[in-house]
C-alpha cells in the first residue's frame, strides 16, 4: 500500500488530518523557538522549559510526519517500531515538561525560589529518562502494531496502554493541575488582598496562568476516553478524529498559548506577519504600533524583570511604584500580610519585588516603637501589557 507521496493513500480523511496536526504543531512550536531565539529579553528559567517542551514536541513530530507521508510503517518492521517509539518517547516527555512547567511556576511565585535553575539538571533527567522505561517495556513486550493511523500498541494491549501511556499522562496531568491551582489561588489571594485599583484587569493574569493546562486537557483527554471505549470493542468515529487530531496537534496549541501569553513575542510575530499586508496597504497604523512596542518587555507569566525600582511607604505603592503608559500598565500590590517571604527574592514569572536604586528589597516597618517587631511588607506587581489603545 502506498502513501500519500505515491498518491495513494490508505485512509485520505485521517491521514490529511493528522498529516494537517503533525505540519500545524511544527510550525507553532518553531516559532516559539524563533521567538525565544531573536528575543533575548524573554530568555529565562521559565522560557528555557518552554523550549524544551517545543524542542521535544519538534522532534516528535518531524519524523511522525515522515512516516505518515510515507507510510512505510504499515508494512511494520523497523519504521513502525520507530513510529512507536516517537509517540510513546515524545507525547510521554512533553507531559512531563509540561508538569515541569507548572512546578518552576509554583516555585517561583509561590515559594519565591530565587534560583530556579538550580531544578533544570533534575529536569533533564526526569523528562528526558522516565519515558524512556515506558518505551523500553513497550518493545520488551512485543505490543507494538499498526492500530490504523500509526504504530503503537496493539488493541489487544488494553492493559500496556494504560499501564505505560494513559495512566501516567492522568497522573501527570493531576499534579499540574494541583500546582496550577495552589498558584492561581495564592495570586487571586494576593491581588483581591493587595493595595490595586485594576483588579478586574487582573483576570487576564490569572488566566494566563492556568490556560496552558487547560490546553493539556483538552488536547488529550479524547484521546483517554477512545481508548477507554476501544477497550470495550468500540471504534465510533467522531471520538477517533478528536483524538487524532487533538493529541496530534498539542504542540500547536501550546505554543499558540505560550506566545499568546508573552506579550513581547506576539507583537514581533504580529509586527512581522502584518509587514506583508503594509506592502498592499492594509494594517498599516497597527503594524507601526506593534513595531514600535514590540520591544516594551512588558512582565508576564514568563517574563523575567526584578521590579520597578522605587520605595515602599507603611507596605503601600508609591507614585514611582505606579506606572502607566500607552502600551504598558504596571500595578504594584501589596503583599498579603500572611505571606512574607524572605527578602531579595526574585520572582521572574511576573510577579515581582520591588527594588530600590541600590538594588536591594523595599521594605515598611510595622511602628516606629523599637521594641515591636518589624515586619517586612514584600510588593509583589503584576503587570498587565495593552495595545496602543490601552485595551488588553
Amino acid at each position: 500500500m502506498g502513501g500519500l507521496l505515491d498518491g495513494i493513500p490508505a485512509n485520505e480523511t485521517s491521514l490529511v488530518l493528522l498529516l494537517f496536526a503533525d505540519f500545524s504543531s511544527m510550525l507553532g512550536c518553531l516559532a516559539v523557538l524563533i521567538g525565544f531565539w531573536r528575543l533575548k529579553l524573554l530568555r529565562n528559567h521559565v522560557t528555557k522549559v518552554i523550549a524544551c517542551f517545543c524542542a521535544t514536541s519538534f522532534c516528535k513530530d518531524f519524523p511522525s510526519t515522515i512516516l505518515t507521508l510515507t507510510n512505510t510503517a504499515v508494512n511494520g518492521g523497523f519504521p513502525c517500531y520507530l513510529y512507536a517509539i516517537v509517540i510513546t518517547y515524545g507525547s510521554f516527555a512533553c507531559w512531563l515538561w509540561t508538569l515541569c512547567l507548572a512546578i518552576s511556576i509554583y516555585m517561583l511565585i509561590v515559594k519565591r525560589e530565587p534560583e530556579p535553575e538550580r531544578f533544570e539538571k533534575y529536569y533533564y533527567l526526569l523528562c528526558w529518562g522516565l519515558p524512556l522505561i515506558s518505551t523500553i517495556v513497550m518493545l520488551a513486550k512485543n505490543t507494538v502494531q499498526f492500530v490504523g493511523n500509526w504504530c503503537w500498541i496493539g488493541v489487544n494491549f488494553t492493559g500496556y496502554r494504560f499501564g505505560l501511556f494513559y495512566g501516567p499522562f492522568l497522573f501527570i496531568w493531576a499534579i499540574s493541575a494541583v500546582l496550577v491551582g495552589l498558584t492561581s489561588r495564592y495570586t487571586y489571594v494576593v491581588i483581591h488582598n493587595g493595595v490595586s485599583d485594576n483588579k478586574e484587569k487582573h483576570l487576564t493574569y490569572q488566566f494566563k496562568l492556568i490556560n496552558y493546562i487547560i490546553v493539556f486537557l483538552v488536547c488529550w483527554v479524547f484521546a483517554v476516553v477512545n481508548r477507554i471505549v476501544n477497550g470495550l470493542n468500540m471504534f465510533p468515529p467522531a471520538l477517533n478524529i478528536l483524538h487524532t487530531y487533538l493529541s496530534v496537534s498539542h504542540g500547536f496549541w501550546a505554543s499558540v498559548t505560550f506566545i499568546y501569553n508573552n506579550p513581547l513575542m506576539w507583537r514581533y510575530f504580529g509586527a512581522k506577519i502584518l509587514t506583508v499586508f503594509t506592502f498592499f496597504g492594509y494594517f498599516t497604523d497597527v503594524q507601526k504600533k506593534l513595531e514600535k512596542n514590540k520591544n516594551n518587555n512588558n512582565p508576564s507569566p514568563y517574563s523575567s524583570s526584578r521590579g520597578t525600582s522605587g520605595k515602599t511607604m507603611g507596605g503601600h505603592a508609591t507614585d514611582n511604584d505606579v506606572q502607566c503608559s500607552s502600551d504598558m500598565e504596571q500595578c504594584s500590590l501589596e503583599r498579603h500580610p500572611n505571606m512574607i517571604n524572605p527578602p531579595n527574592q526574585n520572582n521572574n514569572y511576573g510577579l515581582q519585588q520591588n527594588y530600590n536604586d541600590e538594588g536591594s528589597s523595599s521594605s515598611s516597618l510595622s511602628s516606629s516603637d523599637e521594641e515591636k517587631q518589624t515586619v517586612e511588607m514584600q510588593n509583589i506587581q503584576i503587570s498587565t501589557s495593552t495595545n496602543g489603545q490601552g485595551n488588553n
